[in-house]
């Protein structure tokens, strides 16, 4: 099966405090899975989706625009 990770092990693997990746998910409109519990858990693509989104911000983009990129990828990959 996937492997998946808490909140605070992805943190760790981003190098993000752990309400960087909330934020992250609600600004960006991200869907995250939830164990039978309600906890939200990540994979590896969601990791590697967020370590994509924090270089392109330190890289200056916005927010704002990093919502649009995501969304456009998004729709390619359906």
């Amino acid at each position: 099966g996937e492997v998946r990770f808490m909140i605070s092990e992805a943190a760790k693997q981003v190098n993000v405090e752990s309400h960087v990746l909330d934020i992250g998910e609600e600004e960006l409109d991200l869907t995250i899975g939830r164990t039978e519990m309600g906890h939200r858990y990540y994979t590896k693509d969601d990791i590697q989706l967020f370590c994509c989104i924090k270089k392109l911000k330190n890289e200056g983009m916005l927010l704002k625009e990093l919502k649009t990129t995501h969304s456009r990828i998004k729709r390619k990959k359906i």
